[in-house]
């Protein structure tokens, strides 16, 4: 999936009515016939106003029309996207079908995901960790077993951290973080209110405040300092979480890789000391 095809499906929920008719535009032409035209163009055959389509490249992550079409013309970008059906499951799909689904499916959302994210932000977010005085990661429902895997990580690199399911517990922990601690909520939706609710308190307090969402507009984000955006493009009737817990992972995995190299030789001193600490844990 291109870098511009994955950016417009993941922000398609914040486009208004007469935007999404300038992505499913877009998406639906070839690049070439984009990348020659005027916004007054593209207005036009919109059927839409220029304000409109500089509110639309905006809500994209473009400063303008022409960053866009840029952007675009540098992407590799196939002509004509694959239909979703290719990575649905139905009834009676034989086992291969469903290993060839699976694995476009994942590559897909893992290969979008790394198409728009923004690495600066992993980094300011691995600053925050390396300057924390406390970590505490919030998520409920599938989140919260991401949580726990960012738990591992972290403190396998050596930095002490918390993952909290339980709504309750967290706030209660995160009315007891400061100046110099660290509240990370996990939320692929960016509207579990819990969630919310407790990195918002964890603000309040004066925490700093990290939040993993696929949704960069969602509420979760007016309470972060730092947005890591995913996508996966996974429709949550059909599937049950599959491919947004992947990419949750590939972004721990990213911020962790950050880590591991930002502070090597911590990383790898306590990674040999945690490793002799469950070694007679095995048989």
């Amino acid at each position: 999936m291109s870098k511009i095809q994955a950016l417009l499906n993941s922000r398609a929920s914040t486009f208004s009515k007469s935007e999404k008719k300038v992505a499913e535009y877009i998406l639906n032409s070839k690049k070439e016939d984009i990348t020659r035209i005027t916004i007054t163009e593209l207005a036009s055959k919109c059927r839409t106003s220029e304000a409109t389509i500089a509110r639309f490249v905006k809500k994209a992550g473009f400063e303008t029309f022409q960053d866009f079409k840029l952007t675009l013309a540098l992407d590799n970008k196939e002509d004509t996207f694959k239909e979703e059906k290719d990575i649905t499951i139905f009834k009676n799909d034989p086992p291969q079908e469903i290993l060839r689904k699976i694995k476009l499916g994942s590559l897909k959302s893992i290969e979008s995901t790394a198409s728009i994210l923004d690495i600066n932000k992993f980094l300011q977010a691995a600053n925050f960790i390396r300057s924390a005085k406390r970590i505490e990661i919030y998520g409920v429902g599938s989140s919260s077993a991401v949580a726990k895997i960012l738990q591992y990580k972290l403190t396998r690199l050596g930095f002490s951290s918390y993952a909290l399911e339980d709504p309750h517990m967290q706030a209660i922990s995160a009315a007891t973080l400061s100046f110099g601690d660290l509240a990370i909520g996990i939320s692929q939706s960016g509207s579990t209110k819990d969630t919310v609710d407790s990195l918002n308190i964890a603000k309040k307090n004066g925490a700093m405040t990290i939040s993993l969402t696929e949704h960069v507009n969602s509420p979760i984000t007016k309470s972060s300092d730092v947005v890591l955006e995913i996508f996966s493009g996974e429709n949550p009737v059909k599937t049950s979480a599959g491919r947004s817990i992947l990419v949750q992972i590939f972004a721990v995995e990213i911020l962790s890789g950050l880590l591991y190299s930002i502070e090597y030789e911590k990383a790898l001193t306590t990674g040999k000391d945690t490793a002799r600490a469950v070694v007679n844990k095995l048989y």
